[in-house]
């Protein structure tokens, strides 16, 4: 039941009515006076005056106190509120001294009725302030509005808080200081009536998720509405409405569509007009799709490129084949998507096709088109949105939309705003003289362009020489490059090779084959700067690319060579990885890649490798251009296999199962996608299909131009060049092994066993009889063979490799020859986890040899393998390799083994191995009958190298013990140099181990007196190095006896 307005619902059983007199009479009989004063403002506010409230408080008698006790006086000055009850005469409140808490109630409804009204004032204020705050489309585009009072103080009390929240006291403070006309310690202060903001971390992240940058996880949901009846009727009208509207913008649309097909209608009469005047010999190309590029940017400037008409519709006759270029997609690669506002401006230009991004001006040389599209990612700077126009109308609107941005901001900083009003004066300014001197204002803007800055000026550049007879042409651009790329800031040199770059692809070939390139040449031969002449490279692999000169070949390949003898790194990398597979391509399609690349990089290679006598200093220079060379072979490798499969022989043979994927090994030769066969190759061949092919036959007596070259030239030089390396060079070996494995692995199994095993077989053979027979001496021995012929091995049988090896570690052994080279070999082969397994099988073998010298080279071969196994096989085959060589009776053998077992303590982390090898050596140490004499100074050096990874208590009661005892009975022994050397490094190493103070004074310095009495004895030299080791000892003893 609804009550009316003058009357509320008793909560009582019997539900009785009371009226609102009938609370005031109780309220005023009760003295809750403050109440009924509350209940009297809210009816009157409410027109419904009660006559016994009224009444009550318009009499002054009724708030006289009956207490006779005298009060001070308390003036109480007239509220300025509006809410004040006017009835009440306050003045005479006084006339007693009574009434003070009365007065004090009155006085305190008073002040929540004002606190009220500047609650609605802050209300105002706010609506007041979130009006004016909000910005129309117009403003945004113009600088934002100076920040308001109440602002600045809603943000000046976030940022304080922030500020305590942090712990920044110092600077809370000062900003407290500096603003003292703000109260930071209530919000009220603001003068907004809005809650307070939780803190400015809140407020930023809600920024954040309110512009998409963070978004909360979310589902979909199903919601279904059930509408009442009256609601179903708004909505109908309301959807009707809706419709009528919609159904009157399809009426106009179709209106305008309509005007469109006249509009092109007539274009297409203009079109068939414009065709009619070509010759009558002359083929007519069929019209391709031309797509519409927009490209965004974060300048200013905001100008969208359209095309007009496409190139074919010239009025002028030219060659078709010319006709076919078409200039590049050039987009921005940093682009704003919040940018929607652009200025359309319709441009005669160059068609773009969807399909195929052809270059132009480039009309005699076919690019496969996914090398083209690779070529221009790797090589094409991109381009800016902004560019110029092709009437006075459109330039009007362009210097419209430019200067007003221009004449605030033409700062040195915000000088690029004025770029796209030089294009457009270029462009349409008639004299070639006044061109040159707007386009020397061009590249002058900035003293020291930016890459940014660099960028939209290239844009601009090249967004209106992709423009059909409208200057300035390519040469006039050019030719200031030229200036600039002798300027002595290398960002203006910069900025010239990046000209030439991206100027490029809208060059005649005649201009790109003699000014660009020579220009560019002479910037890589002289210029200082690494970063421009790796600039350069970039640019003169996009010219390589549009070289359709043959005799120009050359000239790249030198150019190419002298870029990777670059002592650069930036420069070496940008010419081995871009501008040497773009060589390699063109090479590839003129069948120079046999007769002329590959034999001259292979010639410059083995130049590297032949020792110097008269400049030692050199073959450290010379090291490392080789390892370079054969990286840069290494590359290469993917042509080179092309180069011989690609051949009609091979093709003959193709047969319907055939993969159509690239083999995977190949693949991993691909050092980047322009590498790749499917990239680099002709789109008409199905290379996959034809390497493949070429992989899977044996080719063991069938034979072709290239194959031939392959087995007689190329494999020949590679034998050549592990001959001359010296196994000393343990870089360029292992280099040029990885080169090796890298040919066996590209050109398959097949090539592989007849061709290049065969080829290094026949010299193997020489010399193992060579080492077997002990005729030659060791200089005279290529030990470098041995390597490089296991690795052609791990790509083939396991079989053969267990095989190869157990024979190469025998005559090594008993030959007594330099074993480096088996080193080489099996720590490369240990890496290779599918014959690791194979080679710890080998040297099992070396283990149970009966030959001494066998087993000591298999234990040193061990060692050397540690750390490059995992420590499974670490744990479950070479630790028990090596103690059981440990125990061997040969005393060479169990030297090699204690040094094994010092590198297993200190290289293997498993923990199992090392308790192993500190057993094992405790055990060797302490034996009964003592340390043989060949046994001490291997012991000495393997106890103080593992001193350092070895528990307190093991330093202190085997090694520092066995230390000591071994310098004492030294003393006994016959003059041993090289013993008491190898004590003095020991000692220097154990002095700053951890040691107690137990050990330090009963064992150590004992140890050091012999060692010092030693010393004297055989090396005099380290007398003062041994007093120092003492005294460093006794120091440590001191430092650690407690304080009296």
């Amino acid at each position: 039941m609804e009550a009316s307005a003058e009357e509320v619902i008793n909560p009582s059983p019997n539900n009785a009515k009371i009226s609102y007199n009938d609370i005031a009479a109780k309220l005023l009989n009760e003295k809750f006076l403050l109440t009924a004063l509350e209940l009297h403002a809210e009816l009157t506010e409410a027109g419904k005056e009660l006559p016994i409230l009224r009444d009550f408080f318009a009499n002054p008698n009724n708030f006289e106190s009956p207490s006779n006790k005298p009060e001070p006086f308390v003036p109480i000055p007239r509220s300025s509120s509006q809410a004040t009850l006017d009835s009440l005469d306050i003045s005479r409140y006084s006339e007693d001294g009574g009434g003070v808490d009365e007065r004090v109630a009155v006085l305190e409804f008073e002040l929540r009725k004002a606190r009220e009204n500047i609650s609605a004032l802050r209300a105002n204020l706010t609506v007041v302030a979130e009006s004016e705050t909000t910005p129309d489309k117009s403003s945004e585009r113009n600088s934002p509005p100076p920040i308001k009072p109440h602002e600045q103080r809603a943000l000046n009390f976030l940022i304080y808080q922030y500020l305590l929240a942090r712990s920044y006291k110092l600077t809370s403070i000062t900003f407290s200081d500096e603003n003292e006309d703000q109260d930071f310690e209530d919000w009220d202060d603001v003068g907004l009536n809005i809650p307070r903001p939780p803190d400015l971390i809140h407020v930023y992240r809600e920024f954040l998720r309110g512009a998409g940058y963070e978004k909360p996880p979310s589902c979909d949901a199903v919601i279904q509405t059930d509408f009442q009846e009256p609601e179903s009727g708004k909505l109908k009208e309301k959807y009707n409405e809706e419709i009528n509207r919609l159904t009157e913008e399809l009426h106009t649309l179709q209106i305008q569509l309509e005007s469109l097909e006249n509009a092109k209608k007539d274009l297409e009469q203009r079109l068939e007009a414009t065709g009619s005047l070509k010759s009558p010999h002359e083929p007519q190309h069929p019209t391709q799709t031309v797509q519409t590029l927009s490209s965004s940017s974060t300048t200013p400037d905001k100008f969208e490129m359209l095309e007009s008409l496409p190139r074919e519709m010239n009025t002028t006759t030219q060659d078709p084949e010319e006709d076919d270029s078409i200039s590049i997609v050039v987009s921005l690669g940093e682009t704003d998507p919040g940018d929607k506002d652009w200025t359309r401006i319709q441009l005669p230009r160059m068609d773009v096709t969807v399909e195929t991004p052809t270059l132009p001006n480039s009309p005699l040389r076919s690019l496969p088109t996914r090398f083209k599209r690779e070529v221009l990612s790797h090589c094409l700077i991109t381009g800016s949105p902004f560019g110029a126009d092709g009437t006075q109308d459109a330039l009007i609107d362009v210097l419209a939309i430019t200067l007003p941005k221009i004449t605030p901001n033409i700062v040195l900083n915000k000088r690029e705003e004025i770029i796209p009003l030089i294009l457009n004066t270029i462009r349409l300014h008639a004299d070639p003289a006044e061109r040159e001197k707007l386009l020397q204002l061009l590249f002058n803007l900035k003293k020291k362009p930016e890459e940014e800055e660099r960028r939209i000026l290239l844009g601009g550049l090249v967004s209106i020489v992709k423009l059909e007879d409208v200057p300035p042409s390519p040469e006039e651009i050019i030719t200031i490059c030229w200036e600039q790329s002798q300027h002595k800031y290398p960002e203006r040199r910069l900025l010239a090779s990046e000209c030439c770059c991206a100027l490029a692809p809208y060059t005649p070939s005649g201009v790109r084959n003699s000014l660009m390139i020579s220009m560019l040449q002479q910037m890589l031969l002289e210029d200082k700067e690494s970063t421009v002449r790796a600039s350069v490279i970039h640019s003169l692999a996009l010219l390589v690319a549009l070289m359709d000169d043959a005799d120009k070949y050359f000239q790249c390949e030198e150019l190419a060579l002298t870029a990777l003898d670059d002592t650069s790194t930036d420069v070496f990398d940008a010419a081995s990885m871009i501008l040497l597979p773009i060589l390699a391509q063109w090479a590839l399609s003129l069948k120079r890649l046999q007769s002329h690349l590959l034999p001259r990089i292979l010639g410059k290679l083995k130049n590297q490798l032949r020792p110097n006598t008269h400049s030692p200093g050199k073959d450290h220079r010379e090291g490392e251009r080789a390892i370079a060379s054969l990286a840069v072979l290494k590359i290469l490798l993917p042509h080179t296999i092309v180069s011989i499969a690609n051949t009609q022989v091979v093709k003959s043979c193709i047969e319907d199962d055939v993969s159509g994927e690239i083999p995977k090994p190949i693949i991993n030769l691909c050092k980047s996608s322009i590498s790749n066969p499917q990239v680099f190759c002709d789109d008409t061949d199905d290379i996959a299909i034809i390497l493949n092919t070429f992989l899977t036959n044996v080719w063991e007596n069938e034979s072709w131009p290239e194959l031939t070259w392959f087995t007689t030239k190329l494999l020949p030089d590679v034998l050549d060049m592990v001959k001359l390396t010296d196994i000393s060079q343990e870089n360029i070996l292992n280099s040029l092994l990885s080169y090796i494995q890298a040919l066996c692995e590209g050109f398959g199994h097949y090539i592989t066993q007849y061709r290049i095993k065969k080829v290094f077989q026949e010299e193997i053979h020489k010399l193992e009889s060579e080492l077997t027979s002990l005729s030659s001496e060791e200089s005279t021995l290529n030990l470098t063979l041995i390597p490089a012929y296991l690795i052609i091995l791990s790509t083939l049988d396991p079989t053969d490799l267990m095989k190869a090896l157990k024979n190469f570690v025998v005559i090594c052994s008993m030959s007594n020859s330099n074993i480096a080279s088996l080193i080489i070999a099996v720590k490369r082969l240990s890496k290779q986890s599918k014959v690791v397994e194979n080679v710890l099988t080998a040297l099992w073998d070396g283990v149970v040899h009966q030959r001494a010298s066998v087993r000591c080279v298999t234990t040193r071969l061990f060692a050397e393998i540690i750390s490059t196994v995992g420590e499974r096989l670490v744990i479950a085959r070479i630790a028990p390799a090596i103690v059981t060589l440990a125990s061997d009776s040969d005393l060479m053998v169990k030297a090699a083994a204690i040094t094994a077992l010092g590198r297993l303590i200190t290289e293997c982390g498993a923990r199992e191995a090392k308790d192993k090898g500190r057993l094992t050596l405790e055990a060797i140490a302490r034996e009964p009958q003592g340390v043989p004499p060949a046994l001490s100074v291997p012991l000495v050096t393997t106890l103080a190298h593992i001193a350092p990874n070895c528990p307190q208590h093991y330093v202190e009661d085997v090694i520092t013990t066995q230390l000591t005892a071994i310098t004492a009975s030294a003393l006994q022994q016959n003059r041993r140099v090289d013993l008491a050397s190898s004590l003095v490094d020991a000692y220097s190493i154990l002095v700053y181990c951890s040691l107690s103070d137990r050990c330090v004074s009963g064992v150590l310095l004992p140890g050091l007196k012999y060692l010092e009495t030693l010393v004297a004895q055989l090396l005099p030299q380290q007398r003062e190095n041994v007093r120092s080791l003492i005294r460093e000892a006794e120091s440590r003893q001191d430092v650690q006896k407690p304080i009296e």
